[in-house]
């Protein structure tokens, strides 16, 4: 018989990472209904990114990133993250509308791959699904 260990709740960090201020003020607005969550930092690219979490003290509780971007796209910021001694624990999300890439991305890391959806009834779900240990958390 298996025993479920209880996760307490706590606010969860979120560091998103994306280029499109659209998308990043779609996915605020629906961060912002969702419990034990706030947005820690937004990244407009993996190179941003890994240059917030070199800095970030303390590091966020999940990453939430886009596929396609400038600079550094977010498979090669995946890999950087996960090859970080400090940083390779931190659970990464793939929030993208490039569903191509989805197994490579989860071969990588990533511990999920949720398409960007264009209602945010449904984004803010599927943020409180990744978020909040009651509801299977991957965190």
């Amino acid at each position: 018989m298996r025993t479920e260990t209880a996760i307490p709740n706590h606010t969860r960090s979120i560091l998103l990472v994306e280029d499109d201020t659209d998308d990043q003020f779609f996915f605020t607005e629906a961060l912002g209904q969702v419990s034990n969550a706030r947005l820690y930092d937004i990244a407009s690219n993996g190179r941003e990114a890994l240059d917030k979490l070199k800095a970030m003290a303390p590091l966020p509780d999940l990453i939430f990133m886009d596929i396609n971007m400038p600079l550094m796209n977010g498979i090669e910021c995946l890999s950087a993250i996960m090859d970080g001694a400090r940083t390779r624990h931190i659970p990464v999300v793939i929030l993208s509308t490039d569903t191509g890439q989805r197994e490579f991305a989860l071969q990588m890391g990533a511990k999920a791959f949720l398409k960007k959806p264009s209602d945010s009834g449904v984004l803010r779900s599927q943020l409180e699904q990744m978020i909040n240990p009651q509801q299977n958390s991957i965190l």
